[in-house]
């Protein structure tokens, strides 16, 4: 185990110190990097699936990102799509800025993530985004907490293509559910789904983003789910097949 996930273990035991303690870290830990080493691996393993595969070729998709924190996650799906010459695929980051909202619901039963965390502003992920070479009008941001903004007006304001490759990063089942309902008229057999924080609870499958996914494929049984990859530190991806 990694010597932060120890520190991070033995703190949670005191809540106020343990967000004291994640306060500090990103803030002395400025780094424009993805928290997820794994992630931008997975990212391009996707769009070069999509290449091929018999479903996903059938569509020209964009890319979205639900939880953008700094934007280290996002620079590595735009080098991507630059990389593999993807000029028809428009990038889509959703985030409050604020950092997470409150924990409420079956997302309070455990005190690893809490109200605030991961906060940063837009500008400075802009900033970051275009010090690193990213041609922001390839990049559209959406602003706010995700029951506020994802919206059918949203859907209004933006030519969305089906979604070629998701990425959820938002940690909680209620942020994670929220986006994939509202994804779900861009969601096609072949689009690859990859869930950041599909481990962050242990191996558990009634809380978080396992819940979720479960939660919205009982829902949507036009659908099922193959597994795609596992990438480092929480990571799992799935691509979506017809039933």
């Amino acid at each position: 185990m990694r010597l932060k996930s120890v520190v991070e273990t033995v703190l949670r035991g005191a809540p106020p110190l343990y967000r004291f303690g994640s306060r500090m870290y990103h803030k002395f830990n400025p780094e424009f990097k993805t928290l997820s080493p794994g992630a931008p691996g997975a990212i391009q393993k996707a769009f070069e699936f999509a290449q091929t595969d018999q479903d996903a070729k059938q569509f020209k998709g964009d890319y979205h990102e639900f939880g953008v924190f700094r934007g280290g996650t996002f620079l590595a799906a735009y080098q991507t799509v630059e990389q593999l010459g993807l000029r028809d695929v428009s990038l889509f980051g959703y985030d409050s800025f604020e950092g997470l909202p409150p924990a409420e619901g079956v997302d309070a039963v455990d005190t690893r993530f809490f109200e605030g965390q991961f906060a940063c502003s837009r500008s400075e992920v802009e900033a970051n985004l275009a010090e690193h070479g990213v041609d922001l009008n390839r990049a559209t941001f959406v602003e706010g907490f995700y029951e506020d903004t994802l919206s059918e007006d949203l859907r209004t304001r933006h030519a969305f293509q089906p979604a070629s490759v998701v990425l959820l990063d938002c940690d909680y089942y209620s942020s994670t559910k929220v986006a994939l309902d509202w994804l779900t008229p861009l969601l096609q057999p072949g689009t690859v789904v990859l869930f950041d924080d599909w481990y962050s609870y242990g191996d558990v499958d009634d809380l978080g983003q396992p819940k979720a996914f479960a939660d919205w494929l009982l829902e949507h049984d036009r659908f099922k789910s193959e597994d795609f990859c596992e990438f480092e530190h929480n990571g799992r991806g799935f691509v979506l097949r017809r039933s």
